[in-house]
């Protein structure tokens, strides 16, 4: 594991040189529709939507993702009003244990705010736990900064209550501003919500996932 985090920290920090822009930090919930930071399972892809109608930087965001390895998902992306491509990579340097309390420990790199493409590096420990068939709770919280400025650096967190595996309500805290949200999963591979983005601006998240080489 201690390979894996260096390796984890040389890799996000050499390629911010050939970042055009950047999007999708685990707690962006312009570019995911989502912030719980839980990696694309491995095979598989999502295609993620939303749309923001009085968003002042991005109205509409596509997103797909890539789950490369069971540690490692990739994710690229489109914003309609700003025209910009996004990305970000996220790798799970930890994986959590169910039966205690130990977290995932995930490094990223991507916006972590809903309101630019500022570059930022993030490393966030996630939690979930189950308290009955019926009830779950999802818990990350971490440190993210600047590649361009590596003094700044602000926090970041997120609660999310899972209901019989399908519905989930969340907010989140992106240094900045909270997010509100709710999301039903109408099957293995359909969901969708709504959000209050910076709990004001209403949107609307779509997400289709599915699994490759079955």
């Amino acid at each position: 594991m201690n390979n894996r985090l260096l390796l984890s920290i040389i890799f996000f920090f050499s390629i911010q040189v050939y970042a055009i822009a950047q999007g999708c930090g685990p707690n962006c919930p312009i570019c995911t529709g989502s912030t719980s930071g839980i990696l694309t399972n491995f095979k598989s892809i999502s295609i993620q939507g939303l749309y923001v109608p009085s968003g002042d930087e991005e109205t509409g965001v596509m997103t797909l993702r890539y789950g490369a390895f069971n540690w490692l998902d990739l994710g690229i992306g489109y914003t309609y009003k700003e025209k910009n491509v996004i990305w970000n990579a996220r790798i799970k340097v930890i994986k959590q244990d169910k039966e205690s309390w130990k977290p995932d420990l995930i490094i990223g790199t991507g916006s972590i705010r809903a309101d630019g493409n500022d570059q930022s590096i993030y490393m966030s420990l996630l939690k979930t736990r189950e308290f009955s068939e019926e009830i779950a709770i999802s818990i990350s919280a971490g440190i993210a900064t600047l590649s361009s400025d590596l003094s700044k650096y602000y926090g970041i967190a997120n609660l999310s209550i899972i209901f019989n595996e399908k519905l989930i309500t969340f907010v989140n805290f992106d240094g900045l501003q909270f997010h509100e949200g709710i999301t039903w999963s109408f099957n293995d591979w359909f969901s969708a919500g709504l959000m209050l983005i910076e709990s004001k601006d209403p949107a609307i998240s779509i997400s289709i996932r599915s699994s490759l080489f079955k």
